[in-house]
């Protein structure tokens, strides 16, 4: 690996691989921090490089340390779970003509991001993410001459050794990668010299679409959507018939609100790979925006067939059949939704809207209710079981299921709790919850005036 300031990274890193290999080589580029000590104490063999920009320069240095039979690849903010180190070992045994591409998942918060796969519940790899986006790339390989990374930025190995015939395979091992869990001020130096090193890169090849491609990808990084539309356009102008870059392209000017142009190009993208699924999410997001509901609805259709195991798609396809004016049909997707993705907030959000507003409260709180003895118990079906039965004037059920779900961590569920009991003139209790709901929350706008009425009774 290569590594530079990654002290708060790199023990968890070596630690999580250090009973599956045989030695540890490690690149430092300049590291200010106690990085070297670190890997030092897991008797790492370590070399220190000046950095070049140009971090295929880094890997091949760090390729020049290895003396093993094989080679993988890791980042300092990547983990390997403890239960497919096995399945790593497995594959040095493997014949020396083949290398090993793995997917890598990339944990996030924003579900908005192409090919987007909420977490289990209860997924230890997840650390508090709701969930993850995939990337792909060479990492397990064998070590001989000729092997090496190419490309200052986005660099790849698996290019030298298919010009040698070694055949790439898949593996199903994942690896666990959190970018987000660097501290803000060291992600964005690192976006900006991505940034850097992607101008370069455009510059010492401005004929290669990649190039662009992958700065219009860093611009959306950072959220920069107007400067990724430009180097998309520059990719596309080199090579017009790339449904993905339309795609890109389309997705871009959509964030910047040019809904015609994002139009055009999304179907444009689709036109020339009827089987792009990204494509056919992007565009039906962008017909529900602009309200062409029957039209979105396609589109989600389209990508559910393409992709069944599109795990938020029913919750999209529900949206816009509710935009469309048919709530039951909207209600019946959204039911879907939720049994796939039951810790999602939306889903849980969405559905309730929905059974409410259809009057159909008995019936969801049927539905909660199996998905929590199904094992899928959480403060907020739990609240919104509360919401249920205190529709229905069930004051008890409703009691119960807000207290559950305030200590499971909910605050809001505490002020809940107390409106129950205010409505029921139980004005000791009610002032309880109140309180607590701010002993948590101070800032709790509702539970602080709710508390006023109270005290306003009790004079």
């Amino acid at each position: 690996m290569i590594v530079k300031d990654e002290a708060d990274q790199l023990g968890e890193c070596l630690a999580s691989v250090r009973d599956a290999v045989s030695e540890i080589c490690v690149v430092d580029t300049g590291s200010t921090d106690t990085t070297l000590e670190i890997a030092k104490a897991q008797k790492a063999k370590l070399s220190v490089y000046l950095w070049c920009d140009d971090f295929a320069a880094a890997r091949n240095e760090s390729l020049r340390l290895c003396t093993m039979d094989w080679i993988f690849v890791l980042d300092a903010d990547e983990r390997l779970a403890a239960r497919d180190l096995p399945a790593l070992q497995a594959l040095a045994r493997s014949p020396h003509d083949t290398c090993y591409r793995f997917t890598t998942r990339n944990y996030t918060n924003n579900s908005g991001v192409s090919e987007f796969h909420p977490c289990e519940p209860n997924d230890p790899n997840a650390r508090g993410f709701e969930g993850w986006y995939p990337s792909t790339k060479v990492r397990f390989f064998p070590n001989r001459a000729g092997a090496k990374f190419e490309g200052k930025v986005h660099e790849l190995v698996n290019q030298s050794l298919e010009r040698q015939g070694i055949r790439v395979v898949d593996s199903p091992i994942p690896i666990h990668h959190y970018p987000l869990s660097r501290e803000p001020e060291k992600i964005r130096k690192k976006q900006e010299m991505y940034l850097h090193l992607g101008h370069e890169k455009v510059m010492a090849d401005p004929k290669d679409p990649n190039a662009y491609a992958e700065l219009g990808n860093q611009y959306v990084e950072v959220g920069d959507y107007a400067n990724a539309a430009g180097a998309y356009r520059e990719a596309i102008k080199l090579d017009p018939t790339n449904a993905g870059l339309l795609k890109d392209l389309g997705g871009v000017l959509y964030q910047l609100k040019r809904y015609e142009d994002a139009h055009k190009a999304l179907r444009l993208a689709i036109e020339r790979d009827p089987k792009l699924v990204d494509a056919w999410r992007n565009l039906g997001v962008l017909l529900v925006d602009t309200k062409e509901y029957e039209g979105a609805i396609e589109c989600f259709q389209q990508a559910l067939k393409l992709d069944p195991a599109w795990s938020e798609g029913h919750r999209y396809l529900s949206v816009a059949i509710e935009g469309a004016g048919r709530l039951p049909d909207a209600a019946e997707e959204s039911g879907k939704a939720l049994k796939l993705l039951p810790r999602s907030l939306e889903c849980l959000r969405l559905y309730i809207h929905q059974m409410l507003r259809l009057e159909r409260r008995a019936e969801a709180r049927t539905v909660i209710l199996d998905l929590i003895s199904g094992g899928h118990e959480s403060p907020e079906l739990h609240n919104a079981l509360g919401e249920l039965f205190y529709y229905d004037n069930l004051h008890e059920e409703s009691k119960e299921h807000f207290r559950r779900a305030g200590d499971g961590g909910l605050t809001q569920a505490y002020n809940n709790l107390g409106v129950v009991y205010f409505k029921q003139g139980q004005l000791p209790e009610a002032r309880a919850a109140f309180e607590k709901c701010l002993e948590v929350d101070p800032s709790h706008r509702g539970a602080r005036s709710n508390l006023e009425k109270v005290m306003n009774r009790l004079g």
